[in-house]
């Protein structure tokens, strides 16, 4: 990937970002870190790694996401929207009753192949299996959000994936890479990992040449599932959209210094959200 084509994809990963704050000022909802952390592994996903097909969403040769960190559904309706899965209109419907785009992703939603939620990873096994069996060459990538290896149920699928070997089922697994977080750092995940029998690798979840990197060594992959392990830090927070303490939604002001925010951040990034 040259600096012409990161320069793109930080635009769209920029663009991307300011939807999910707009998207959440006309929810009046918050809480956004989950849902920027992601933005850069979506994008890189979508525009350079998976195969998608917006005006043939059922090929069978498609490849499959399921978002496990639920709370990162935003960055995903973002992204689905700009690659043309829907009009970019139905963003400001999010979490709206009767609206198509709801907090957790379901199926009816063009481009969601599969309903989000706890140990998401689960549903992805099943996917890989029935594409496998089906005889098909699409892939499913399961987007896990930072503190999901804490959940037992999680590693009770992670043992079945290994034992089942989908070499078509690939985990991203978000890490903040702070230990002061309450989380595992990413040494010992890939340890754990690597004792259920996962091929594992690490990525900056912010930098798209190391997720390059990363996707790109994983293409030469065996039988065995595989994990990467993102870095996507503990400091996704808008200060202007999520104070540490408020008792109101978010008012038009909120979101309009939140963009200001973002297009800060890109220039003092070369470009890159």
């Amino acid at each position: 990937m040259d600096d012409a084509r990161r320069g793109e994809l930080a635009e769209i990963a920029l663009n991307i970002r300011k939807d999910v704050v707009r998207m959440a000022g006309v929810s009046r909802s918050y809480g956004l870190s989950p849902a920027l952390s992601v933005v850069e592994l979506l994008v890189y996903l979508y525009w350079e790694f998976m195969k998608v097909f917006p005006s043939r969403r059922n090929n069978p040769e498609r490849d499959r996401l399921v978002l496990s960190s639920v709370s990162a559904a935003p960055a995903l309706y973002a992204c689905l929207s700009s690659l043309g899965f829907f009009d970019r209109d139905e963003l400001w419907s999010y979490r709206r009753l009767g609206g198509m785009l709801q907090g957790h992703p379901d199926i009816r939603t063009p481009g969601i192949d599969a309903p989000g939620g706890t140990n998401g990873l689960g549903i992805a096994l099943g996917l890989a299996l029935q594409i496998r069996m089906a005889g098909h060459a699409g892939r499913v990538f399961c987007v896990m959000g930072v503190g999901e290896p804490r959940w037992d149920g999680l590693w009770e699928s992670i043992d079945a994936a290994a034992g089942l070997a989908p070499g078509n089922l690939f985990m991203i697994m978000e890490s903040s890479g702070d230990p002061r977080c309450g989380v595992e750092a990413e040494a010992t995940l890939i340890n754990r990992l690597g004792a259920f029998g996962w091929r594992t690798d690490v990525a900056d979840g912010r930098d798209f040449a190391s997720i390059e990197r990363a996707f790109r060594s994983i293409e030469t992959s065996g039988p065995e599932p595989v994990a990467i392990i993102a870095l996507t830090g503990s400091n996704q927070r808008l200060d202007a959209f999520e104070p540490d303490a408020r008792d109101t939604p978010p008012s038009l002001d909120d979101v309009e210094r939140a963009l200001s925010e973002l297009d800060t951040k890109a220039g003092d990034h070369g470009g890159s959200a």
